[in-house]
């Protein structure tokens, strides 16, 4: 009788409660959604193409075997009467409860915490079951005021009955994957917790510094006797649930049923933004400060990235193409990509297709300017620049209004099994909700639609899939795929095209996508600017930093890498705790000390034995080209889990107070960087492989994919390293490693003689790293006489290394051609102390000042041989550079300033020089300074001291040719050449000119306004010559027939006479022809490059 009345009173508060419309356990705010409603309010709409079509949802919750609907209960009756459906449920049956999820055409909003196996899924409504996250009502959209924070408490609050409950999701004690409980904070629960209660449990997946890091959380528990169910000793059977869904009563309206579904939508946008933001506020996991935040610093980054070809390799940390041709420099920023993406697009859209084809030029742009690729060698600042831009679009500051915000790592997807595209974009975020596929519909047609959708795809290089390069299929939206096609088709925009979206990536792996997939907008980060590395530098070291700089400076090996943030963090903190004497630094030996240094914390105590296995997992998943580790890989390592937990912890240096990590992750781990993890698989090959696998695995270390790894196996060859390295690794070792070091000798001296320019570098990377001279001397063998690099776009590592192995040759090399490389003015100081063993050197375009020219010129002085040639052109080293140059004349033959913005004022400085000299000069070019008459009379009196004189363009007039002539008239012996080509003295000058015919053997006066007059005048010097001048070049000067017909006469005087643009014509051909008959001396000619005026017979 008693559980009739209770029956009783259950419905009649079931009823008084629907005509109250009183249904919602949980008391929330109003919706924030950038949904656009229909008009009837049914379904959310968009003003844009429709996107995926969508069954209409049922309205059925769950339903028994025999299709009828029906609903289910975590409390039920003894007596099998209609429950109600609730997450908390009164003993009275008051006040029943709805659905934490209901979407807009669901039916009677109901809920349910458990569910029979043979329940149908509910449609808006996900049973929460083991695994489920709890949904965050009542949490506020509003980011404008986010700022970037790490890892705080984010409490969820759930109001139940007016009273709160708080569930902190982030306990003092990080959770382990297993734990049955998590901290909760709130009012104490009075009542107890009966035996036959199910406990619904709840994975939460919150910030720990760990991915996927799984807590369950207990059923809610009840706050006083009065709430506290009557708990049913069985279940209801599918009878009693017929008897009850029948009795249900179906008031809800289509708004109610609405703002459900749209307060689920905003539940879930506020858990893709917190996620995105402790995504992008997460402290570096390689270094960073422990007390204070290191504020952003600016990198370099270029809409335009160079042009790949099938030897472009990035895999490593400067393995690439050269991408730097000068000092980086932006051309582009954060704000601007998606409108130069779009406007790219559009450009494309215009040349793709007809006027007319107005929508397909939409569809092409929407499709393509909403995807952005990042690029750039490992450790460089991809993800940095990814988490940055993140936070500003979280803060409201880039990319305007945003509703779903995803910020996808891909090295957490799991490649190996199937999903549907809404689990592909939520399986990284740590962010697991179980939905039905009619949810799944209605929530990726609402994102399909949406404008207002951010995604960022982090290490699209990392994805674990089989190739790059292939064609895979479409997906269909609705169904299961492979992660892989889910991937390659948003990275094109075929799917959600009007989602913006952004891929970072090392380049190769972007740039091996087929065509089909690869984003038609790229830009590329090269990385810290000069500014850049002070700013970093000055806040990581303080006032150490100036100290620092200098002693970076003295080690260009290491600091050419810097413009690489890990590596230029890395580096400061060498060189903050390196209490010995650097004189000189590799990478090699920055991560060894650190690597040392890091062992010897109190956190690490004990585990150094382990580093062997640690450096074999390394090994074997390069080989593997993996770089992520689940847990088993670590059992099979024979790694213990205390040991892995080791290695993930901080360890804090003792200058600086900067963090450094090798690992990172939780139960799937990865190095902290690649460059560990290459670090540690050449630590493996030197220090703990059999000689045996050593020998074999030599042949490998040519390929492109071991060059960063082949690097350290060399650097682990310096007695420096091996000596920090050898406390860490058995006795054994120290004998293999002299017998691997006489290997990887007799492996360089079997190669044949390097002449691919692209593999020098590698190779005398090799030596360079090892600082070893017998290897040096080996691999300066195998260079080839004569180095040409003329636009190789060498990165400063790579001269570097070049100039190392160049000063242990046993000859020196006749040519060094560094044309169009960006050496500037510390590579020029690093080139000083190898002139001795180069005789011609050629730095055309090099982005070296005065400052530069200073420093090589320390070196010419100390030659005891001379430097055949130095050529220096286009580099703007001016009148200070000259000066510079004055005083090691006497060591050079041939001095090449062409275009160097050197004025009357060097030049002036450049002849003190030249007058002191007891051998003349062989040549000194001078072209394209703007010297003038001023420059040219201070040459005059030094010609003596020159065999050739090269002043094209130098804006010298007739007073000016006048100074010269009075020097070429005192000569004792001829000048050799005399090239005043590209200065407008005209007709005078070539007056000036004639008399002094005689003290020349070549006279260039291309392009000088000389006309027939002045030709004349020429001819009356040359018919006066005792010795024919070898050449006589007049190209560029229009005087016509009427200037050859003079010249004729003469051409007996002359061996070579040049005459390209004239405004010769036939007639005029003709007079040079009848002077050509009349050599005695076959040899002599005319060159003309007008052959069409040439008569037949000539």
């Amino acid at each position: 009788m008693g559980n009739q009345l209770s029956k009783k009173r259950l419905y009649s508060s079931r009823k008084s409660d629907n005509k109250a419309t009183k249904s919602n356990l949980f008391q929330r705010r109003e919706p924030q959604s950038s949904l656009t409603q229909g008009p009837d309010d049914v379904e959310p709409q968009s003003s844009l193409t429709q996107g995926p079509d969508d069954v209409e949802p049922q309205s059925s919750l769950t339903q028994g075997p025999d299709g009828a609907e029906h609903q289910s209960s975590l409390t039920q009756g003894p007596d099998d009467v209609k429950p109600q459906p609730s997450l908390t449920q009164r003993p009275d049956g008051a006040k029943p409860q709805s659905s934490l999820f209901q979407g807009p055409d669901d039916a009677e909003p109901q809920s349910s915490l458990t569910q029979e196996p043979d329940d149908a899924e509910s449609e808006l409504s996900p049973t929460l079951r083991q695994g489920d996250v709890v949904p965050q009502h009542g949490i506020s959209e509003d980011f404008s005021a986010m700022a970037p924070h790490s890892s705080s408490n984010h409490p969820l609050s759930v109001d139940v009955q007016g009273r709160n409950l708080v569930f902190n999701l982030e306990s003092e004690q990080a959770p382990q994957i297993g734990d049955t409980n998590i901290h909760t904070t709130g009012p104490v629960y009075n009542a107890p917790v009966y035996q036959q209660h199910i406990t619904q449990h709840v994975t939460v997946h919150q910030t720990y510094k760990q991915p996927h890091c799984s807590s369950q959380l207990p059923a809610p528990l009840y706050l006083d006797e009065e709430t506290s169910p009557k708990v049913p000793a069985t279940p209801l059977s599918s009878a009693q649930r017929q008897r009850y869904a029948e009795h249900q009563p179906s008031t809800s309206t289509e708004q109610h049923r609405k703002h459900e579904y749209v307060q689920s939508l905003s539940a879930l946008k506020v858990l893709l933004k917190q996620r995105a933001q402790e995504i992008a506020s997460e402290e570096s996991s390689l270094a960073d400060f422990a007390n204070r935040p290191i504020p952003t610093v600016n990198l370099a980054i270029v809409s335009k990235p160079q042009q790949i070809d099938n030897e472009f390799q990035a895999e490593g940390h400067y393995r690439h193409k050269r991408e730097l041709y000068n000092i980086p420099q932006s051309d582009i920023t954060g704000e601007e990509m998606f409108a130069r993406a779009k406007a790219t697009a559009q450009e494309e859209a215009d040349r793709k297709f007809e006027p007319d084809e107005v929508k397909a030029k939409q569809d092409y742009v929407k499709k393509h300017g909403n995807v952005v690729g990042v690029v750039g060698q490992a450790g460089i600042g991809k993800t940095t620049s990814a988490k940055k831009w993140a936070m500003q679009g979280l803060r409201g500051e880039l990319f305007g209004e945003t509703s779903f915000f995803f910020y996808i790592v891909i090295r957490y997807i799991d490649f190996t099994r199937e999903m549907t595209l809404l689990e592909f974009l939520l399986s990284s975020t740590s962010i697991e909700q179980h939905y039905t596929p009619k949810q799944e519909k209605r929530i990726l047609k609402t994102i399909w639609n949406d404008l207002n959708v951010m995604m960022f795809f982090d290490g699209f290089d990392e994805a674990v899939i089989e190739s790059f390069s292939t064609e895979v299929p479409q997906p269909r939206l609705h169904s299961k795929s492979k992660a892989e096609n889910y991937l390659k088709h948003l990275s094109r925009g075929n799917l959600l095209p009007r989602a913006r979206k952004i891929f970072t990536s090392r380049p190769t792996q972007l740039y091996k996508l087929h065509p089909s997939y690869r984003p038609r907008f790229i830009v590329q980060i090269l990385g810290l600017t000069p500014t850049s590395q002070n700013e970093l530098g000055r806040q990581i070291c303080g006032d150490r930093y100036d100290d620092i700089q200098q002693k970076l400076e003295q080690n260009r090996n290491v600091f050419a890498y810097c413009y690489v943030p890990v590596n230029f963090i890395l580096t400061l903190v060498y060189f903050m705790n390196y209490d010995g004497d650097i004189q000189f630094v590799s990478l090699t030996r920055v991560l060894a000390f650190t690597c040392g240094q890091y062992l010897t914390t109190n956190h690490l105590r004990g585990q150094e034995g382990e580093l062997d296995k640690l450096a074999k997992l390394a090994y074997d998943a390069f080989l593997k080209m993996e770089i992520v580790f689940k847990a088993i890989a670590f059992v099979q390592a024979g790694i213990k889990e205390s040991t892995a937990d080791a290695f993930t912890n901080t360890s804090v240096t003792k200058h600086g107070n900067l963090k450094l990590t090798i690992l990172d992750g939780h139960k799937v781990r990865y190095f902290s960087h690649l460059i560990w993890q290459e670090f540690f698989a050449g630590f493996y090959l030197m220090m703990i492989m059999s000689l045996d696998g050593f020998e074999k695995v030599l042949k490998q270390l040519k390929y492109g994919r071991w060059e960063v790894v082949s690097k350290f196996v060399f650097g682990i060859c310096d007695p420096s390293v091996f000596h920090q390295l050898e406390p860490l690794v058995p006795e054994s070792s120290h004998q293999d490693w002299k017998q691997k070091k006489s290997l990887l000798l007799k492996f360089i001296q079997s190669k044949p003689k390097l002449s691919n320019k692209e593999g020098i570098p590698q190779v005398c990377g090799w030596a360079h790293e090892s600082n070893d001279p017998e290897i040096a001397s080996s691999v300066a063998s195998l260079l080839p006489d004569e180095l040409d690099f003329r636009g190789s776009s060498l990165l400063p590592v790579d001269y570097e290394s070049l100039l190392f192995v160049i000063q242990h040759r046993a000859k020196p090399l006749k040519i060094l051609d560094l044309y169009r490389n960006m050496i500037d003015n510390t590579g020029a100081a690093s080139i000083a102390p190898c002139l001795h063993n180069i005789e011609q050197l050629k730095l055309e375009k090099c982005e070296i000042e005065s400052e530069g020219v200073e420093k090589l010129c320390d070196g010419v002085k100390k030659l005891t041989k001379l430097l055949k040639k130095l050529d220096l052109s286009y580099n703007k080293i001016g009148n200070t550079g000259a000066a510079s140059l004055s005083p090691c004349l006497h060591n050079m033959e041939q001095l090449i300033l062409e275009r160097c913005e050197i004025e009357s004022e060097g030049v002036e400085k450049l002849c003190d020089g030249v007058k002191k000299l007891t051998k003349p000069l062989k040549r000194l070019d001078l072209s394209h300074n703007k010297i003038g008459n001023t420059g040219a009379a201070s040459l005059a009196p030094c010609l003596h001291n020159m065999e050739e004189l090269i002043l094209d363009g130098c804006e010298i007039g007739s007073e000016g040719v006048k100074k010269l002539c009075d020097g070429v008239k005192k000569l004792t012996k001829p000048l050799k050449t005399l090239d005043l080509s590209g200065n407008e003295f005209g007709n005078t000058g070539a007056a000036l000119l004639a008399p002094c015919l005689h003290n020349m053997e070549q006279l260039i006066l291309d392009w000088c306004g000389i006309e027939s007059e002045g030709v004349e005048k020429l001819c009356d010097g040359l018919k006066k010559l005792r010795k024919p001048l070898k050449t006589l070049d007049l190209s560029g000067n229009e005087f016509g027939n009427t200037g050859a017909a003079l010249l004729a006469p003469c051409l007996h005087n002359m061996e070579q006479l040049i005459l390209d643009w004239c405004g010769i014509e036939s007639e005029g051909v003709e007079k040079l022809c009848d002077g050509l008959k009349k050599l005695r001396k076959p040899s002599y000619g005319v060159e003309k490059s007008m052959i069409g005026n040439l008569p037949k017979n000539y």
